[in-house]
């Protein structure tokens, strides 16, 4: 699951960049850096005298971009900026000329100020370039099944697990399925931008096989989510859990099920 979790990753990192078309030289914002993915890709690209602003609203998180690309001995080419995407005051109007991010606007209720703000850092000419999940698709709600694993057999179970888990969701929770390739199109030309591709792909395919059952019960499906493992003790009795798990388990096991990616990928010009 990692290796799968990795290559995925690093498909995501490549098409961004592509998508982008960094040069030698371009000065790069990478908003909601993370731990680096595209702003560590970005730094390879620009090289030998492109810059890098990596921005985040954790500095923790910045930190860790600070050792990464210390290790590259890129240091004199990039800088760290604590900041979130509906608000990058702390970097000058018209001073880059890219603009580069991954799975941000999701977790944003707001998100035409952060359009706003990547057109207005950019140059005349600059280039946005994000991916984004698309979770109304990929997290719809389809009864009998956990995280793309076939669970009918105990689909009742299932829809207390799912009722248990609406009850006890934050009304901004919602935010994480909000929107869809339409949406961004649109809140970019909104924004400014008056150039603007999207390109969406879909895939339906069974989910992986594995063993580790109790991993799965204690991994949660985003940030702002519980375990499942937590959810079902808020949920079932000690045998409904037990049942659950038995079938849980089994198609786990045997890679059973329907598992849904979706991602869509911007791009658009200042």
């Amino acid at each position: 699951m990692r290796a799968e979790n990795l290559s995925r990753l690093a498909s995501m990192r490549d098409q961004v960049l592509n998508r982008a078309e960094i040069r030698p030289g371009d000065t790069i914002l990478d908003v909601g850096t993370g731990q680096g993915l595209l702003g560590l890709g970005a730094l390879e690209r620009s090289a030998p005298d492109g810059h890098v602003i990596f921005s985040d609203i954790s500095e923790p998180l910045l930190e860790d971009c600070r050792d990464a690309v210390a290790q590259v001995s890129a240091t004199a080419r990039a800088s760290f900026v604590p900041a979130q995407a509906t608000d990058l005051s702390a970097i000058g109007t018209a001073s880059v000329d890219v603009v580069v991010e991954r799975a941000v606007l999701l977790f944003i209720a707001d998100r035409a100020p952060a359009f706003a703000e990547y057109h207005r850092v950019l140059r005349p000419g600059g280039r946005l370039s994000l991916g984004e999940p698309l979770n109304s698709w990929m997290s719809a709600d389809r009864p009998g099944y956990l995280w793309g694993y076939d669970v009918t057999a105990v689909a009742d179970l299932e829809r207390k697990l799912h009722d248990a888990d609406r009850a006890r969701r934050a009304p901004d929770e919602d935010l994480l399925g909000g929107f869809d390739d339409r949406d961004l199109m649109a809140m970019a030309r909104a924004a400014g931008f008056q150039h603007v591709e999207a390109q969406t792909e879909l895939s339906l395919a069974p989910p992986p096989a594995r063993g580790d059952l109790d991993v799965f019960l204690d991994t949660a499906p985003n940030p702002l989510a519980p375990t499942t493992r937590a959810l079902m003790a808020a949920a079932f009795t000690a045998q409904e859990a037990e049942r659950f798990t038995a079938v849980l388990g089994e198609s786990l096991h045997q890679g059973r099920g329907e598992r849904r990616h979706a991602l869509t990928f911007l791009r658009a010009w200042r």
